[in-house]
């Protein structure tokens, strides 16, 4: 019995070995997968700072906020996903995807598409996760979402909206320590 267009990037989907790359392409699976709904997920947390990062930081799942969980439940049971817990598991793939929300903590305006083969990935914008991981570094004194906040910074510093940036800084009460850890960047790069 032959195989069907489905079957193929499924078998194609759990050949490729490195996980971010592999992750990347189901979620553009599922980013066309939705569209007929007039849904557009976007990554967020951990895998996007994984992409971000260049694969420095590793998560084990995909987070995504959605819209239409509804549809979301409809597409991956047909795509053979089955619900543990908060988690939306398919084992052959060893792709866990979870959606946290339905509301994007930032501007829609700044998500960023990606393009993944012949589809599309959209992820929370730089300066949208860096104030998430900024946030955890300071209302949840998290030391490792300072080290992340640090690296985005490292990364993109003089690229990022920085008056965007500030804005919703000053909003989230994280100013002072986003100007400290931008000061640390510079004196570092200065020393080099």
């Amino acid at each position: 019995m032959p195989s069907t267009p489905d079957q193929d990037f499924w078998k194609a989907l759990g050949a490729v070995e490195d996980r971010l790359e592999r992750r990347l392409r189901f979620a553009a699976w599922l980013t066309a997968a939705l569209a007929p709904y007039g849904v557009r997920p976007v990554v967020v947390g951990g895998h996007a700072l994984e992409f971000y990062t260049l694969g420095d930081y590793a998560t084990g799942d995909i987070d995504m906020v959605c819209t239409d969980l509804t549809a979301v439940k409809r597409v991956l049971e047909r795509a053979g996903f089955r619900r543990e817990g908060r988690h939306w598991y398919r084992e052959d793939l060893d792709i866990a995807v979870e959606f946290p929300g339905s509301t994007l903590l930032g501007s829609s305006s700044r998500v960023e598409a990606v393009a993944i083969d012949d589809g599309v990935v959209y992820i929370i914008g730089k300066e949208d996760l860096l104030i998430d991981r900024l946030n955890a570094c300071v209302h949840r004194r998290s030391q490792e979402d300072c080290r992340w906040a640090r690296r985005l910074l490292l990364l993109y510093g003089p690229e990022l909206d920085w008056p965007y940036l500030r804005t919703r800084a000053h909003e989230e009460g994280t100013l002072k320590e986003l100007e400290a850890l931008w000061n640390e960047v510079q004196a570092d790069n200065d020393a080099v």
